[in-house]
This record gives C-alpha cells, structure tokens and sequence, in this order.
C-alpha cells in the first residue's frame, strides 16, 4: 500500500499530512511504498520519522523524496543508503536485498 505524506490529496492509496499521522497509518497498514510530497510541519522531523520505522521494521522497500528540504534530502539521503538502498535520482530509493550499505559506490549518489 502507497503512503503519501503531505499537504496535498492525490487520492491514491493513504494520504497524510504530517509524520505523527504517518506513525499511526504505518502501524495500521502494510506500506511498501512511502512517498513524501511537502509535509506539514510536525514535532517529527524526515531522518526522526525514518529512524521511528526502521526501529520498528516498518520502514519500506520503496520511498520517494519528491518535495523536500533540501538539508531534509541530505540527511535522507545519507540514512536511507547507509541501510542498504540505492538511488539513481536522489529522489526514489529502493532498498536492495541482502546488498552491504552503497556509501561510496559510484552511481550511489
């Protein structure tokens, strides 16, 4: 199920508007593609928010960064390729099964 966190509807699978929202959702529903489109501002911030489901193995095989800040795809970035996903746009990031972190892998960034 698609996850989309942000301000905007785009009708297409959970929509909502900030990562405590997204906390609940994440514990209700199977997400196997998160995708982060200009969120509210929260108490929670992007790396918070993946660390949270990383702990609690809910962090999916797919997430796109499409609006963001860009100190906010920075961190991401670097979090997201140090637990094993790789990334030809900065922007889609699929994790690659049973592959070492791509930290310093051409075409890793």
């Amino acid at each position: 199920m698609r996850l989309i966190i942000g301000t905007r509807e785009f009708g297409a699978g959970l929509t909502v508007s900030n990562y405590v929202g997204a906390k609940q959702l994440m514990r209700e529903y199977p997400v196997s593609l998160l995708q982060i489109i200009q969120p509210t501002s929260s108490r929670e911030s992007l790396i918070g928010f993946l660390a949270w489901c990383n702990g609690k193995h809910v962090l999916p095989a797919q997430v796109v960064l499409n609006q963001v800040t860009p100190e906010d795809r920075r961190q991401a970035m670097q979090y997201l390729i140090a637990r094993g996903y790789h990334t030809n746009d900065r922007v889609t990031f699929v994790k690659m099964q049973g592959a070492r972190s791509s930290i310093g892998r051409a075409g890793s960034f």
